[in-house]
């Protein structure tokens, strides 16, 4: 498995693990199968119109990944499945001209090479970017580990009547707050140097942000008191 480590808007790094080539390679073949399942449909509703089925079919089948991407968050429908999407190098989100860029290689990548090329990049490069994704800074990650959790599966432990003791903490966002518990994990799991060290640079990041002091209070303490409160706060 290989990661790839992206900053926050708040300057605090996040680790994502790469999407594997097999996991993007199985989503492709379900656009594909989708498409495919489109184009027969056209075809025997527009049998008797050679220029609608042209028209119905070249536009999907060229702007499908592109219009998705844009309107999904970078997902395709096979990406969504694969629990897989694309994200930018520096940590903002991707706008439509990023999408654009690595849809425009799509014809030399993967149409042209039969995906062969696109292959051949994301194999070689640390990053896993195809040419279209060197050139507009993104990459793909998967969104979901095995044992992926996410903020709403904890909601029911914000639902408790309680003090807010950091309100401030609504300026972070949902990534922010799943390294907090992230690092909350990892600390519990494998409590060794390296785990401790990341739990102290998070806490000292968060307290500066938050202009807080917690000389007097454990790292794992205030760590779960700003994922309750953000929980509390926000949903």
């Amino acid at each position: 498995m290989k990661y790839i480590d992206i900053s926050t808007s708040h300057n605090i790094s996040v680790r994502y693990e790469l999407a594997p080539v097999i996991h993007r390679i199985v989503a492709w073949l379900i656009d594909f199968i989708i498409l495919m399942l489109y184009v027969s449909t056209v075809s025997i509703i527009a049998m008797s119109s050679t220029v609608l089925w042209y028209v119905l079919v070249f536009f999907v089948m060229a702007f499908y990944h592109l219009v998705f991407e844009i309107l999904n968050n970078g997902q395709s429908i096979g990406k969504r499945l694969m629990k897989i999407k694309v994200v930018t190098l520096n940590g903002r989100s991707a706008k439509a001209q990023d999408y654009f860029l690595r849809w425009i290689f799509r014809i030399l990548e993967i149409s042209f090479t039969g995906g062969l090329m696109a292959m051949l990049y994301i194999t070689s490069t640390k990053k896993h970017q195809r040419i279209g994704d060197i050139l507009a800074q993104t990459t793909v990650i998967k969104l979901k580990a095995d044992n992926y959790y996410d903020l709403n599966s904890l909601i029911k432990l914000g639902n408790q009547k309680r003090k807010i003791s950091y309100p401030g903490v609504t300026m972070y966002n949902d990534t922010d707050l799943m390294l907090v518990k992230d690092a909350l994990s990892r600390i519990s799991q494998t409590p060794n140097d390296e785990n401790r060290k990341f739990l102290r640079i998070l806490s000292d990041r968060m307290a500066t942000d938050l202009n807080v002091n917690i000389d007097n209070v454990q790292y794992v303490t205030f760590l779960e008191t700003l994922l309750l409160d953000y929980i509390t706060l926000t949903r």
